[in-house]
């Protein structure tokens, strides 16, 4: 039985993953920084279809908490075979406007924290020459867009460290995999982020963000498909290391290898609503 340790889990992907993998077999530790109040949904399956689904502590951005939840798993079953990377935070603002702390909080959890929890699980992977590492980017770790440093400047980071631990493990058969979805039905778009100042110069960017964000959201894939993703990446016989999630994450993965870098530079140009609209469809395909 695959030995699977999951970050995240309390609602979501990380959810959705822990739902679905424990299902097709996974032993299953779903973790999240909160398990008194946030395991419910997990119990209750685990209860009733005799899941292999234990939810433990862990708050990636903890040292000790992180050390604490490896060791559990490995006092249990003596071997992790796969992490999932999925704890995550979201948030945005023009650099000049993104406070600090907040920056700082995005970048601790989305890069660090999945940077901690791969150094953690390495040791016991390498010695068995075997496991799997997951890491939940995003299509935000190959595109960027005004407002966007932050979030997608911690999955760009991850994507780079997870392409130069895919070279240094794959003489030991320890696969690496990047999870790259667009939009999803997360409460992810529910979090972070001050409120955008209408009086900004930078506001012709937060109205864009809002159209875009406002058209996508209603056919945003289930965070169940992502799962599913996870699920045929580690079990197919051709293994790649990046697999897009959603329609809208091909269209901009697509759109943004036919676009020259000035291409992108220019969705900064000033324009209405509506010729924005245009230029997500003329290099991308959809219609926002």
């Amino acid at each position: 039985m695959t030995v699977t340790l999951i970050t995240g889990t309390i609602t979501g992907i990380g959810q959705a993953t822990a739902l679905h993998l424990a299902r097709q077999g996974h032993h299953v530790f779903a973790s999240m920084r909160n398990s008194d109040t946030g395991s419910a949904v997990l119990k209750e399956a685990a209860s009733e279809e005799g899941l292999k689904l234990e939810v433990i502590q862990l708050d990636v951005n903890d040292p000790k908490s992180s050390e604490e939840a490896v060791e559990t798993v490995l006092g249990q079953k003596g071997r992790i075979d796969v992490l999932v990377n999925n704890a995550g935070i979201g948030g945005g603002a023009s650099i000049e406007e993104l406070p600090e702390e907040l920056l700082r909080a995005i970048f601790e959890t989305n890069f660090f924290g999945a940077m901690r929890m791969m150094r953690l699980v390495l040791p016991t992977m390498r010695q068995a020459r075997s496991g799997a590492i997951v890491n939940v980017s995003s299509i935000a770790g190959r595109l960027v867009n005004a407002r966007g440093s932050a979030y997608s400047g911690s999955k760009f980071a991850l994507e780079a460290a997870s392409e130069s631990l895919a070279q240094e493990v794959r003489r030991f058969n320890i696969r690496v995999v990047i999870i790259e979805p667009g939009f999803t039905r997360t409460p992810i778009f529910e979090k972070g982020g001050p409120k955008p100042n209408p009086n900004s110069p930078y506001h012709a960017f937060n109205l864009r963000g809002e159209r875009l964000t406002a058209t996508m959201i209603p056919n945003a894939s289930p965070p169940e498909l992502v799962a599913e993703t996870i699920q045929h990446s580690l079990e197919t016989d051709e293994p790649k290391l990046r697999y897009l999630v959603g329609e809208d994450a091909k269209a901009w993965a697509a759109g943004r290898r036919a676009m020259t870098d000035e291409d992108l530079v220019n969705f900064g140009q000033e324009m209405t609503l509506d010729e924005y609209a245009k230029l997500q469809h003329d290099h991308y395909g959809l219609e926002i």
